[in-house]
């Protein structure tokens, strides 16, 4: 069985912290990812970025376990980072005990080793190395997947110029290969659903959700170890049915997530409502256009004339899937011995045998190993 909290308090803090206790609480140690959605340039409260207060009452619950909290994100294509963070005030994080990162030129090319469709990907180098992970999803309506929830809000550490790509290939499916690869470092999934954005419509770089006609205030918090099984919480608290939102049904299906929920907390009955815009209805069917085998070469030139030349053919994206992982690693050098290697795989994929490091069948891709060597006695094969 699994656990969802749901916690309603004009506190936000106490909120949180509630909400975390009420599912067994969480023990972390080295350095904590904060993972909020900053994915465009709108102020706490809009209900389309993470609340601060609510990322700020995480910071603190990390930093007095005596554990190192970094919050960083991505915005959407086209908007500046900086420019994001200062709009947000997630600057405040750092009164509060946290430091904030900024990876626009720190991804890493990796393989993910059981991916359906995403088998390789580029992603933030602090969440391949960081010791556990926080996701801290806003919850909101999202054009294309219903509702923007824990796994979603994943698609942030992937490098922006490789997001396109993701969508092309279908964003529901390749968001849950992210997640499958990403869920051992997941110690917990906060839902920010302080304040929720009305009839959100396209504005800004790449015509993202970043505008809404109105913004309500339910001052809930959800919680749980599971994404899959907080998202679908989450969508039949918005009158979605869960069953709708294709990413958390590929999810239980591919066995993720727990179906045997148990909500507890003072909110565990609301019902709140998410608005659509017109265009926010539409928009689904383009995507059905740009993802479909048989009529993307008709969707794909209007989806580049509107999101740039970073937009590839589903062809193009499926091809460089299929040319996933094209190196290897090798001892080339006189090995020191010194273990920098093992500890600094992610995927616990490295092992020293005798004077020589030896690699199992996990190898990611990502070359940290290599990086860090310092006697340069591993070095890259290609294939």
């Amino acid at each position: 069985m699994t656990l969802v909290s749901l916690v309603k308090d004009s506190d936000t803090s106490k909120a949180v912290k509630d909400a975390v206790e009420l599912v067994g609480g969480i023990d972390v140690k080295g350095t904590v990812l904060i993972k909020p959605n900053l994915s465009c340039a709108k102020p706490s409260g809009s209900g389309l970025v993470t609340n601060v207060e609510v990322v700020k009452a995480i910071v603190k619950i990390v930093a007095d376990q005596g554990a190192k909290p970094v919050v960083g994100d991505l915005p959407i294509l086209g908007w500046d980072p900086k420019k994001v963070f200062d709009a947000t005030g997630i600057r405040a994080i750092e009164d509060a005990g946290g430091e904030l990162l900024d990876w626009s030129d720190d991804h890493v090319e990796i393989k993910l080793p059981n991916a359906k469709v995403l088998k390789k990907t580029s992603l933030a180098r602090p969440a391949i190395q960081a010791d556990a992970i926080i996701n801290v999803p806003v919850l909101k309506h999202h054009f294309f997947t219903h509702i923007s929830g824990s796994m979603k809000n994943l698609f942030g550490l992937v490098e922006p110029n490789v997001r396109p790509r993701v969508h092309v290939l279908g964003l529901d499916e390749p968001l849950v290969d992210l997640y499958e690869f990403l869920k051992p470092k997941i110690v917990l999934n906060i839902m920010d659903a302080t304040y929720i954005a009305q009839s959100v419509r396209p504005s800004g770089p790449y015509y993202g959700p970043t505008e809404a006609e109105s913004v309500s205030n339910p001052n809930v918090v959800m919680v749980s170890r599971d994404a899959v099984a907080l998202d679908s919480i989450a969508a039949g608290v918005v009158r979605i049915n869960p069953n709708d939102i294709e990413m958390v049904r590929i999810a239980f299906e591919r066995g993720l997530g727990d179906s045997d929920i148990k909500m507890v907390g003072n909110a565990r009955g609301s019902n709140l409502k998410i608005k659509k815009s017109l265009i926010g209805k539409l928009l689904p069917y383009m995507a059905d256009m740009w993802t479909s085998e048989s009529l993307n070469s008709v969707a794909h030139p209007l989806a580049k004339r509107i999101y740039g030349k970073e937009v590839v053919s589903l062809k193009e994206a499926r091809r460089e899937m299929e040319n996933a992982g094209p190196s290897d690693i090798i001892v080339a050098g006189e090995c020191k011995k010194c273990g920098l290697c093992v500890n600094a795989c992610p995927a616990k994929n490295i092992a020293l045998d005798g004077d020589r490091p030896v690699f199992g069948d996990n190898c990611i891709k990502c070359f940290i190993c290599v990086e860090i060597c310092p006697g340069g006695a591993l070095a890259i094969i290609r294939k």
